[in-house]
């Protein structure tokens, strides 16, 4: 437009486009997410048996894999069924549990009996010391590994894998040789779409932490709504079909000190700010009036930490609840969208498997956490998680077709392929409140691309939805 042309009279003649926002069949995967669902909220059983469901589910599908790995090996290794039954000195495979014993990983009993627990302690950026202790647990028992292998090896406490080698005469410990993992799961075709069309993610809205991330966070749910930027901005915002929020939607909530007042029974129930929920829930019900939105709870938005959260309650969003196009949904969550099928956390996952790890890569740790099998290993050790008794719900029984883990430091993005033509989009979704960024998702071609917002900016130079391809 013309620098002149905002001087000119409004024409009320003029006719301007009418834009419709494209629409995706959608289904929220019910019997994938039930399992998420906490039915019993008792703490009083026991977390051995999701171990012992893990390592039972996981163990034929490693053993089968171990087997076509080192069938061909000219020592012939033979499968010991019990960790604590290898012969001396010969070559052999066992498969268990995998257990790392490091001196800053967080230890229950060790704070209780130095009566620290008064405090909650402060969490190390990294668990892992210069020699952790790996160990390989089956039922019969617990044996230790040694070996430089190890070091070349993402290893996380909880998960299952199958390890060759022999032991080592003077410690007893296995001398591990080659680690044999689960392996990518089974995945759907990918189906035909040829509509361009986008799914938006995003996460750590924070909202009520500063006035700036507010603002940035306005900016988005209009562009969202397609009330700002150009023509073309407001063409491209039309064909996103669905936003998922991963989480951490609040900032944390800080105590109201009010001098003088006194409380109840010791409790005072207005001890803390409303206003971010309320401005969450006004922001949201704008958005929910032209497109749908899955909301997914996070570390700091009000329900329980541990894994799977559940959803946030309707009744906390006054203007939401009115809307159907408004879904509260768990952490983890899968939905499938025009037959693509989307898997995603609010980030506790990662942020605990990084711990454990000396590289820094997290776009490489998720992706090898496909191969896993299992999107949280290591709870309930050092990742907080509902004492399940008749199944592990972080298992990967199927492969997404986009993996999504929000709350990150940056955007990053990267395609994982399987041995069985598994294809699988990984994706690390920043936390907006401190990049301001948002990932698109194109459900035709599951590429994406990143779009970013600050005070006097928006998007970036691939934000165009025309040039997705580049991504």
């Amino acid at each position: 437009m013309a620098s002149d042309e905002f001087c000119m009279a409004l024409d009320l003649e003029k006719k301007f486009p009418v834009l419709d926002r494209s629409t995706s069949d959608y289904n929220n995967l019910e019997a994938m997410n039930d399992k998420f669902m906490i039915k019993d909220r008792t703490f009083q059983k026991q977390y051995a048996s999701i171990y012992f469901i893990r390592l039972l589910h996981l163990r034929p599908i490693v053993l089968e894999r171990a087997k076509s790995r080192w069938a061909s090996l000219p020592e012939k290794p033979e499968y010991v069924a019990k960790a604590l039954d290898v012969p001396n000195d010969e070559v052999c495979y066992i498969i268990g549990t995998i257990y790392m014993d490091m001196a800053l990983k967080p230890n229950v009993l060790k704070d209780l009996s130095e009566e620290s627990s008064v405090v909650l302690p402060p969490t190390p950026e990294k668990y892992r010391t210069e020699k952790p202790v790996i160990s390989l647990e089956d039922e019969s028992g617990r044996v230790r590994l040694i070996g430089n292998q190890l070091d070349k090896e993402m290893l996380i406490t909880g998960m299952v894998v199958g390890v060759l080698g022999r032991e080592e005469p003077v410690s007893g410990a296995f001398e591990v040789i080659e680690v044999c993992y689960p392996g990518m799961p089974k995945q759907m075709p990918l189906p035909t779409n040829h509509d361009q069309k986008f799914v938006a993610v995003v996460s750590g809205l924070n909202i009520g932490s500063n006035a700036q991330s507010d603002l940035k966070v306005q900016m988005m749910l209009e562009y969202l709504s397609g009330e700002l930027g150009s023509s073309m901005d407001q063409t491209n915002a039309s064909s996103i079909t669905r936003v998922i929020i991963a989480g951490n939607s609040l900032a944390p909530a800080v105590p109201k000190i009010e001098k003088g007042k006194k409380k109840q029974y010791g409790y005072d129930a207005t001890s803390f700010d409303s206003q971010p929920l309320k401005h969450l829930d006004a922001a949201l019900g704008e958005l929910c009036m032209t497109t749908d939105i899955d909301l997914m709870p996070g570390r700091q938005d009000p329900v329980a930490m541990h894994l799977p959260q559940q959803p946030l309650r309707r009744f906390l969003f006054d203007t939401c609840k009115q809307y159907s196009s408004f879904h509260t949904v768990t952490n983890p969550h899968w939905c499938q969208i025009d037959g693509v099928k989307f898997l995603g956390t609010s980030g506790q996952n990662l942020d605990d498997i990084y711990k454990y790890l000396d590289d820094v890569d997290r776009l490489k740790m998720i992706e090898e956490s496909l191969f896993w099998r299992h999107i949280a290993p290591s709870a309930p050790d050092t990742l907080w998680c509902h004492p399940f008794q008749n199944h592990d719900p972080f298992l990967l029984d199927e492969c997404p077709h986009v993996y999504f883990i929000g709350n990150q430091q940056q955007f990053e993005t990267n395609v994982v392929k399987g041995e069985d033509g598994q294809s699988v989009r990984v994706v690390l979704v920043p936390s907006f409140a401190e990049t301001g960024t948002i990932v698109l998702v194109n459900v035709s071609t599951l590429e994406c691309l990143s779009l970013s917002f600050s005070d006097d900016f928006i998007g970036s130079p691939s934000d165009r939805i025309d040039a997705m391809d580049e991504s």
